[in-house]
């Protein structure tokens, strides 16, 4: 198993994955939209592959933050396989793309999660060095 940046040819294993985290997109829709973000200057996606195998990825994205004074990275998703949790897999995404927003000289890298997943049950951030903090997530659906 390696761990390398995604191509667009990965779109259909990364949609599938979605599926893991509960979410349906269109299939024509997640194609392109995978395919803008690995594309995006301010986005980074990669990929744990076996072979042609994609088992699983982390999407992250970077831009500037007036108030840290740099840029603030985040990651945006992060889905392993269910067949292939609990192997570290998780573990060496969140590294990479812990290195990339090192080199990118990024001030903090951040996330949301929910708390009825899994994972943040496990405390799988908790355990790598991420801290809980004190804020709210507040939305507005725009289409």
């Amino acid at each position: 198993m390696n761990i390398r940046r995604a191509r667009p040819g990965d779109a259909f294993a990364i949609r599938t994955l979605l599926g893991d985290l509960g979410y349906a997109p269109d299939p024509r829709a997640a194609a392109e939209t995978v395919t803008q973000v690995i594309r995006h200057p301010e986005a980074c996606v990669f990929v744990a592959a076996e072979g042609q195998d994609v088992l699983g990825y982390i999407a992250v994205s970077y831009r500037p933050q007036i108030r840290l004074g740099g840029l603030l990275a985040s990651i945006d998703e992060l889905v392993v396989a269910r067949v292939h949790t609990g192997l570290g897999i998780g573990t060496q995404l969140l590294d990479a793309a812990i290195s990339h927003a090192r080199g990118l000289r990024c001030r903090r890298i951040e996330l949301h999660q929910n708390r009825q997943r899994e994972s943040y049950r496990r405390g799988f951030y908790l355990r790598r060095g991420f801290v809980e903090v004190n804020s709210a997530v507040l939305r507005l659906e725009l289409g």
